[in-house]
């Protein structure tokens, strides 16, 4: 019993993370009390139990003090799973995903500014997608693309090899071989 203490320790101690830290408030040998339940209620600790029951009405005191309880049989699930719940308490990342490419081919005159004639060269290009467009390799400005025509028609996505006439903003200065760059802000789960 006592072995299986110290093993669950030392694999909880080997979690690394410069993120999170990993506190060990008690181990115990034994069934999950409600004892146990009240100690992590103080602590705000989520109670990990390996090869081991509760004693009746635990399940009930844990939900009315909002105490999440994991029970294990197979130590490395143990492991996998501290890890994922430790990883689930950083803010997810941010990842920029291009979901395509347009180059501007002509630029025609709107009531109220310019629209851009493009020719879709990868992916898609979606109305109301973020957006940047770059002349060479400097970024002229970004927004949203706020127009998306396919012929005179309103559009709400454009697909690769297709024209299309683009509003990017409130932006009019377009210039003969610029590139719209539409992608999208993903969060991604944090890692540890």
């Amino acid at each position: 019993m006592f072995g299986s203490t110290e093993a669950v320790r030392t694999v909880l101690e080997n979690i690394k993370s410069t993120k999170v830290t990993l506190e060990i408030v008690s181990a115990e040998v034994g069934l999950i009390s409600k004892n146990d339940v009240l100690m992590a209620s103080t602590s705000g600790a989520t109670i990990i139990g390996f090869n081991t029951k509760q004693e009746p009405g635990v399940g009930a005191l844990a939900k009315h003090h909002k105490i999440r309880i994991e029970t294990f049989d197979i130590i490395y699930e143990l492991a996998d799973k501290v890890r994922d719940m430790m990883a689930d308490l950083l803010e997810p990342d941010l990842k920029e995903v291009k979901i395509g490419a347009a180059e501007v081919r002509a630029t025609f005159p709107l009531a109220k500014g310019f629209v851009a004639g493009c020719l879709v060269t990868e992916g898609k290009v979606t109305r109301n997608a973020q957006a940047r467009l770059r002349r060479g390799n400097k970024i002229i400005a970004e927004g949203k693309v706020e127009t998306l025509k396919r012929f005179k028609d309103d559009a709400n996505e454009v697909r690769a090899g297709f024209e299309c006439g683009i509003k990017l903003g409130d932006y009019n200065a377009y210039d003969i071989g610029d590139a719209i760059e539409c992608f999208e802000i993903q969060k991604v789960r944090a890692s540890l």
